[in-house]
């Protein structure tokens, strides 16, 4: 490729380009950057398998942080269960007490070592939202623990997902939020499958075939199973069969958690942003261990212990990690990916529940579970999508008046310019444009 000293033209076998990269036959030119300089065309390099993970990684980072940080809660769930049916295992209680310590004490190191602002108490006019949020949430984690004793982990699990439709219908009466007729229509939905897992029809079978069949040993034609182990074990590792009455309390507990869980979530709706997701974090950890501690000291039935032997010591620190753990990854993927794509990903939690349940305790649920499971899986999903829809289509109504009042703007900005912009074109020299000589 040279360079003609007379026309200015860069020239080659192919075309002949000006400085403007187009062919003095007024085609466009077809040379890249390289070719320019004289040199040959690169080769294309094969996209290396560390590349392309970490494209995927900056496109999906909130989407994997929310996923990993439900199989962190699927395991503290599994670490819970197996503490309070471990020999002759530990009260609820004493679990949440080791668990949110844990939790406090890591959270205060991380807030103050990352200098976060108002910590640890937060600004003034939310520390009363800040207390609802840590008395609810108690509540909430507290009911999840009781029903871990007599249900298996992916019906405990499928029953928080009730916790999101009752904050939307509480948000609907204090924040004056929509809750559509479709929304309460899959509340009563979600209702139905809580009857379908419950199952309260097995207490009119009398006592003994209740047991039998609550324990899966039944003999009749369809087997009646709880999906908890075979002889399983009952409230603080006693070995007998979980009784249809054991069942339904547990059920009552995890409702009394959800109530906890939609009071926790109503309370959060409010704070915004006016406090740092970890000093919510800290407040809920700090009242569940004061609270779990009061409880321990006042309640005759429940005696504080110490762990027996290093398994439960190991159990009861993995436990406190992975609630943090959990608590963390589901702040920053939340905070970095704030589309439904990150939220309805906390519904992934099922799926290790599930997978859980069949590698450690060799269960699976039976039908009646799996109808249950799925219509409140299934009105959960569809109540967030609702929601985030709803959502986007108020910002694109906001975006599209913001980009009317930007333009209504510009206009009377050229209109008075106009004048002015049109005295000074007259002053500027006329310039004569030639072609190119060939």
């Amino acid at each position: 490729m040279t360079i003609d000293a007379e026309t200015g033209f860069y020239t080659d076998s192919r075309s002949t380009l000006d400085l403007t990269g187009h062919a003095a036959d007024g085609s466009s030119g077809t040379l890249n950057g390289d070719e320019w300089l004289g040199r040959g065309p690169l080769p294309v390099r094969p996209q290396t398998w560390r590349a392309k993970w970490e494209r995927f990684w900056s496109r999906n980072k909130g989407v994997l942080l929310v996923c990993i940080s439900q199989f962190f809660g699927s395991v503290m769930n599994v670490t819970t269960r197996l503490l309070e049916t471990d020999g002759d295992g530990m009260h609820p209680l004493q679990v949440l007490f080791a668990r949110m310590t844990i939790t406090v004490v890591l959270c205060c190191l991380y807030m103050w070592c990352a200098k976060v602002p108002h910590f640890p108490f937060g600004q003034k006019e939310v520390r009363g939202l800040l207390i609802c949020r840590g008395i609810g949430g108690f509540f909430g984690v507290f009911g999840l623990y009781y029903s871990l004793l007599y249900l298996p982990i992916a019906e405990a699990t499928v029953l928080t997902f009730l916790a999101p439709i009752l904050a939307c219908w509480a948000c609907s009466y204090i924040l004056k939020e929509t809750f559509s007729r479709k929304e309460q229509i899959a509340g009563l939905v979600s209702l139905l499958g809580v009857v379908l897992i419950a199952r309260p029809f097995s207490i009119s079978a009398g006592s003994d075939a209740a047991a039998a069949m609550a324990s899966g040993s039944s003999d009749g034609g369809v087997p009646f199973s709880n999906g908890t182990i075979p002889a399983a074990v009952g409230a603080h590792g006693a070995t007998s069969p979980v009784t249809a009455v054991q069942r339904l309390s547990a059920i009552g507990a995890a409702m009394l958690g959800v109530i906890g869980a939609a009071c926790a979530y109503t309370t959060i709706r409010m704070i915004g942003k006016r406090a740092h997701p970890l000093i919510s974090v800290n407040y809920f950890a700090t009242w569940c261990s004061i609270v779990s501690t009061i409880s321990l000291l006042v309640i005759p039935s429940i005696s504080f212990q110490l762990p027996r032997n290093t398994t439960q010591w190991l159990y009861l620190v993995f436990l406190g990690i992975s609630g943090f753990v959990m608590q963390f990854l589901l702040t920053a993927g939340l905070a970095h990916e704030r589309s439904s794509r990150a939220t309805n990903m906390v519904y992934t939690q099922m799926l290790f529940a599930l997978g859980f349940d069949r590698l450690i305790w060799g269960t699976t649920p039976v039908v009646v579970s799996v109808v249950g499971g799925t219509l409140i899986l299934g009105a959960a999903l569809y109540v967030a999508m609702q929601r985030d829809t709803g959502a986007a289509k108020e910002g694109s109504a906001e975006e599209a008046k913001a980009l009317v009042a930007k333009d209504e703007e510009r206009a009377l900005a050229e209109d008075v310019g106009h004048n002015h912009e049109a005295e000074e074109c007259e002053d500027l020299p006329h310039v004569q444009l030639r072609p190119v000589r060939r």
